[in-house]
């Protein structure tokens, strides 16, 4: 389960940014789950593939009961048709709580919150099969429990790098002393007698600063192979951090907090930040900012003396969204696109989209509230978009409140 923080009401002397306006959009369900042998729960954002073709993860249901890998096929008639394309069964992983990725051979990679050998989750790789069903190779076991020194608890989506390495987060275990430990930052590398783990760095496990704590959401990487994320707890004031780790040379890396958050500019951050063209780094936060620490959505600028400022582009104010997730995702024109889990005019969630203005400014567009009916509720993370400028995405509830897979169209 994701570590979070109660949401304060207090008032803080900040200024929102900008206001919220609503416009007509086009949202439907395109898939409803049924919990057995269907799966149950879909918590992470769906990928696709240059067909259209979309990908995901549900922490429950399956045939066995603890989540499966899910297909989503556009058909002629307008429909989407779900394959399920792997079952975990307990020893094979439970509860795959991390976003997939592809390889360049078209075979998925993700990560499972539990099971494994130690109970501790595992790092997976599926692979198509010409009868149906893709088969499954676990290219890493990690521990459980606190004396997890390689972490446990996977929740996040991996990332690979130019040369083929997987990098990861586990929310808990390392080798730190405090509270769960406080987590890790992992490599898998290739190899021919299989995959190797690596651990970058572990968290030392303290609420308090001045390192982070708890990483949530997974990683960036920019040009040089220097690594950045968030952690949820920790930082200078105790409300979270971004962190950069950045390769010495000999195989170890040196983490640095490039920023630390304080509640009036946001608290928890809990998405993979993501990079523009520019080297701007942008995130949400769950919480905190003005005027109820109903949650964030920030960015990062890097300057010359490699130190980076922060600038919250939207504060929430619980009926434009409350508890904000990401990633953020952009289209062609710049617009931002994220999701929130409460909040709106049903208190059920919400899609919004972000418009940047020549002053600086952004200008909030709620595209979809959600109802808690068929259309489901609280998105759970964020959206991804398509070439046409379409929007997908996850929810609970639903026609059997197993959860659902819905499109916007802007």
């Amino acid at each position: 389960m994701k570590y979070q923080r109660p949401c304060s009401v207090a008032l803080f002397a900040f200024v929102c940014l900008a206001l919220s306006t609503s416009a007509a959009s086009s949202e439907r369900t395109l898939h409803a789950f049924r919990g057995t042998p269907d799966g149950a729960t879909p918590f992470v954002r769906v990928i696709a593939d240059a067909s259209g073709n979309l990908y995901g993860s549900t922490v429950l249901g399956g045939k066995f009961g603890d989540g499966c890998i899910f297909e989503l096929r556009p058909s002629a008639n307008g429909g989407w048709h779900e394959s399920i394309l792997y079952n975990f069964s307990g020893p094979d992983g439970s509860s795959p709580d991390g976003s997939l990725v592809f390889d360049t051979a078209g075979n998925l990679y993700g990560t499972t919150a539990g099971g494994g050998t130690h109970g501790g989750g595992v790092v997976f790789e599926l692979s198509p099969t010409s009868s149906g069903p893709w088969t499954e190779t676990i290219l890493h076991n990690f521990g459980n429990g606190t004396d997890s020194t390689d972490g446990y608890d996977p929740q996040a989506e991996m990332v690979f790098d130019s040369a083929g390495n997987l990098f990861g987060t586990t929310q808990f275990g390392g080798t730190g002393s405090g509270f769960e430990n406080g987590g890790t930052v992992f490599r898998l590398t290739s190899t021919p007698d299989g995959w190797d783990y690596f651990q970058l760095y572990s968290f030392p496990g303290s609420y308090s600063g001045p390192d982070g704590n708890l990483p949530a959401g997974g990683l960036a990487i920019d040009q040089s192979g220097n690594l950045f994320g968030v952690a949820q707890a920790g930082g200078a004031n105790g409300s979270g951090a971004v962190y950069e780790l950045s390769p010495v040379g000999d195989g170890t890396y040196t983490e640095k907090i490039i920023f630390s958050f304080n509640g009036n500019n946001g608290r928890l951050p809990n998405s993979t930040p993501v990079f523009d063209s520019a080297g701007n780094l942008y995130g949400t936060t769950e919480t905190g900012g003005a005027p109820c620490s109903c949650g964030t959505v920030y960015r990062l600028t890097h300057h010359a003396n490699d130190t980076w400022s922060e600038t919250v582009l939207f504060a929430f104010d619980g009926n434009d969204g409350w508890e904000i997730v990401g990633p953020p995702v952009f289209d062609s024109a710049g617009n931002l696109y994220a999701a929130s889990t409460a909040g709106g005019i049903n208190a059920k969630g919400l899609v919004f989209e972000l418009i940047p203005s020549t002053a600086g400014h952004w200008t909030e567009r709620i595209l979809h509230d959600f109802r808690g009916t068929s259309d489901g509720a609280a998105p759970y993370a964020g959206v991804i978009i398509d070439s046409a400028g379409h929007l997908f995405g996850t929810t609970s509830g639903g026609l059997v409140n197993n959860g659902t897979v819905f499109e916007i169209i802007p």
